[in-house]
């Protein structure tokens, strides 16, 4: 099977790389020095201290990949669209399209471009980022993918794509039920990731304060009460269920949304805290928590993105 990455950072690098060690003809799209590093020394992966270097076919240009039977898509929700147009090269009707994102809308946009029947939806739990071109740095628990088809069934190609993850020993799940473990894993990164951006603080530092703490859980509860209203069929426990998985993360973990804003980088607000907003609104369902942290990292979002707005507002007036 041939194998395209769209999005070479601390996902699709990391798991594209295990791809690549295990044999698999995998070919990634990058740039900048990011991809000048790659070309010239391959892609090298630090887990847990443990290090590997991979040699890869990687470009800033998918029309010199071509076609590929499989592209697991691991962008930043906020370049979803401007990726789905750049990958078109690399489609055809056969071609697998697997989104490996944050966020629950990443389908909805891609479905512009491609027909449903080529999509699949996934998600991954893993601390994994970037550290200098050409470098990715694991931390934690061995990354795990869990996804599956849009309507639930439990296709051949699915199967095929888990032994093809398994066989590169990569902890993988082909699930029946991919629209409520979508669900259930945005939960839990609206309210870790929201609360430990806005707040600049480690998940040990957020659950040790009452006041963050009860934040925290206020902010899953609106999270839940969005995706009950949708009909989504979540565990009567989620809540306990995402606490109880914030307990068991490392105390010094912070979040990728406030790595992105210390190191002022776009952050992807739009497609979490205030994807619930959004939604809320269109639902009749209360969300002032998500609002709260949505407004202030919306703001913050701006700054990064737009630094000659932020000097001119405040001299305006």
């Amino acid at each position: 099977m041939k194998i395209g990455v769209m999005g070479t950072g601390g996902v699709g690098g990391y798991f594209g790389a295990l791809l690549a060690k295990a044999g698999q003809d995998i070919h990634f799209v990058a740039r900048g020095k990011h991809l000048q590093v790659i070309e010239e020394e391959g892609l090298r992966i630090i887990s847990n201290g443990k290090t590997f270097t991979v040699n890869i076919h990687a470009t800033s240009e998918p029309h010199e990949i071509g076609p590929v039977d499989l592209l697991l898509f691991c962008v930043k929700s906020y370049d979803t669209e401007s990726a789905a147009r750049l990958i078109e090269p690399m489609i055809e009707e056969s071609t697998i399209i697997l989104t490996i994102q944050n966020g629950i809308d990443n389908i909805e946009k891609l479905a512009k471009y491609y027909e449903l029947t080529q999509l699949m939806a996934g998600t991954t739990f893993i601390e994994s980022m970037i550290t200098s071109p050409g470098v990715i740095v694991h931390k934690g628990p061995p990354g795990r993918i869990i996804f599956g088809e849009l309507d639930g069934y439990i296709s051949d190609r699915g199967k095929e794509i888990e032994k093809i993850f398994l066989d590169a020993g990569i902890d993988v799940k082909f699930t029946d039920r991919i629209q409520q473990v979508l669900w259930e894993k945005f939960l839990f990164i609206c309210g870790v990731h929201g609360v430990g951006t806005v707040s600049r603080s480690s998940i040990g530092q957020v659950l040790a304060c009452p006041e963050t703490r009860e934040l925290l859980i206020g902010i899953m509860r609106e999270v839940e009460a969005v995706a009950r209203k949708r009909g989504v069929d979540l565990p009567d426990d989620i809540v306990d269920r995402s606490m109880q998985l914030a307990e068991s993360y490392d105390r010094r973990f912070r979040p990728s949304m406030l790595r992105d804003l210390e190191w002022k980088r776009p952050i992807e607000i739009e497609a979490l805290n205030g994807l619930v907003v959004k939604l809320g609104k269109e639902l009749g369902v209360s969300t002032p928590l998500n609002f709260a942290i949505y407004a202030a990292l919306k703001l913050e979002h701006q700054k990064i993105i737009d630094p000659y707005w932020a000097s001119v507002v405040e001299k305006s007036g």
